[in-house]
């Protein structure tokens, strides 16, 4: 069937009650992405003329995130969202979408909203120049267990008759393997006519989409089911163990594609990475790591392990130290980080800078060659290229109702467990001494030191522990 004037139906209304979550089905999670945000992705991929997806429970959050699946489309697809008030069932779920779609003849695409490993590709049977023509295409697949699963029930020619929900199910019906995937591909004026014809006779007193199939053949309209030739894609997640076990299934698959592109891991079980992230050749991935949302690793980056790295670009040939936080930040080329380092939003660094053990920047820009490398923290600050700022460090950026920028200059030295008091200015290859408190502006080349006069009282050290171990005896 073409994929000519195509449009689709989403159906994600649903509450998943065995997920036993408020949170709807649909928005929970595999490997970053939400099961919805796959479906939509995997819609998306035939760009069809409009997208209608069927909201219920939690329809607020299903909508929001539906705007942002939207928002990140280079190409934009006309998504809309439409309201199942009374979860009646999936055929009352596509009547509720009818009259959203286009008014165009064509093809229409249904499909559940919770199919964690749905891609583009899964589809293309569907569409195959060699599946054999009909007006109601049904994506099917044969599995050991069917438990669970509507049945495709076919004649002896192989002609499909109809598809049969498990509680439905004779005794005879319960061992088909061939299940129903939950995916249709049919012409516009089919569905019209099929879905105003279904009713609830049946277990659960719900309008069942699968009876579309079953007034198909009634009407003599061709109906074809599809076998998928891999059910892997198809499988679905009612509970969270089962959605667990799809996510480790999914992050094998990452893992292995990345290690055949270039990339070690210490241990591929226990890497924890987003979809679409992007990671170069010769990279070293240690145990532990998470790799999240938006986040590019250029080539030969060596990250240690334990790390969580989220929304950042880490340039090539960085070396992140074991038990970093990077959040929103990016790195040039060369640079170091860690161990125990968090760089937090806004952070970036230029070539070959050094930030090193619990060491802490936020909103913060390190030029080319600048080094942080013990027990420092930098917020809402400018450290030009080549300095030096010493252990202790930090800057007061916050009087409790602003914050407040710090400057340092190029080669700029700054002195341990100093203190640079915000806004404040510290010169081009300017040293500031180590305990100082800096509230004013130092010039280039200066040296800043503020610190109260040292006074030494001889013997006073001996006398207090004298006095104090007399009154102990």
């Amino acid at each position: 069937m073409s994929v000519s004037d195509l449009q689709a139906i989403i159906l994600a209304a649903g509450k998943g009650t065995r997920m036993y979550s408020t949170l709807p089905k649909v928005l929970h999670t595999i490997c970053g992405r939400s099961l919805l945000w796959k479906a939509l992705a995997t819609v998306a991929h035939y760009k069809p003329r409009k997208i209608v997806v069927v909201v219920g429970y939690g329809e607020e959050l299903v909508r929001a995130e539906v705007e942002r699946f939207a928002k990140s489309l280079t190409e934009p697809i006309k998504i809309e969202c439409v309201t199942q008030s009374e979860q009646r069932g999936t055929g009352h779920a596509v009547q509720t979408a009818l009259s959203a779609l286009a008014p165009s003849p064509g093809n229409i695409l249904i499909l559940p909203g919770d199919l964690p490993l749905l891609t583009g590709g899964t589809l293309l049977p569907l569409f195959s120049a060699e599946t054999p023509p009909a007006n109601l295409h049904i994506l099917s697949c044969d599995v050991p267990d069917p438990t669970g699963f509507g049945r495709i029930v076919r004649e002896e020619d192989g002609t499909v008759l109809a598809i049969v929900e498990e509680k439905d199910c004779s005794e005879e019906e319960r061992d088909i393997s061939e299940i129903n995937s939950g995916i249709y591909l049919l012409e516009r004026e089919l569905l019209n006519e099929s879905i105003q014809s279904l009713q609830p006779n049946n277990a659960q007193k719900e309008l069942y989409l699968t009876d579309i199939v079953e007034f198909s053949v009634d009407a003599e309209q061709p109906v074809e089911a599809v076998i998928a030739p891999d059910c892997y894609p198809l499988l679905g997640a009612n509970t969270r163990l089962e959605l667990a076990s799809l996510e480790r299934m999914r992050r094998d698959e990452m893992v292995s594609e990345y290690m055949l592109a270039g990339v070690s891991f210490e241990d591929p079980s226990a890497v924890y990475i987003d979809e679409g992230i992007l990671i170069g050749r010769d990279c070293f991935i240690g145990a532990g790591t998470r790799l999240l949302g938006a986040t590019t690793i250029g080539s030969g980056v060596i990250i240690d392990g334990q790390s969580r790295i989220l929304n950042s670009t880490i340039g090539a040939s960085c070396y992140i130290k074991l038990n970093c936080v990077i959040t929103s930040s990016s790195l040039g080329e060369d640079c170091s980080v860690g161990p125990f380092a968090h760089l937090r939003p806004g952070s970036r660094l230029e070539r070959r800078v050094h930030i090193g053990n619990f060491v802490e920047t936020k909103k913060t820009e390190l030029g080319e060659g600048a080094k942080a490398n013990h027990l420092t923290y930098l917020g809402d600050s400018v450290i030009g290229a080549n300095a030096n700022v010493g252990a202790g460090t930090i800057t007061c950026n916050y009087d409790g109702f602003n914050k407040h920028l710090t400057e340092i200059g190029e080669g700029a030295f700054i002195g341990s467990n100093s203190s640079l008091v915000a806004p404040v200015k510290i010169g081009a290859r300017a040293i500031v001494g180590a305990g100082s408190v800096i509230t004013k502006d130092v010039a280039e080349d200066a040296l800043a030191v503020e610190r109260s006069e040292v006074r030494t009282l001889p013997e006073w050290a001996k006398n207090f522990r004298a006095r104090h171990k007399k009154s102990v005896s």
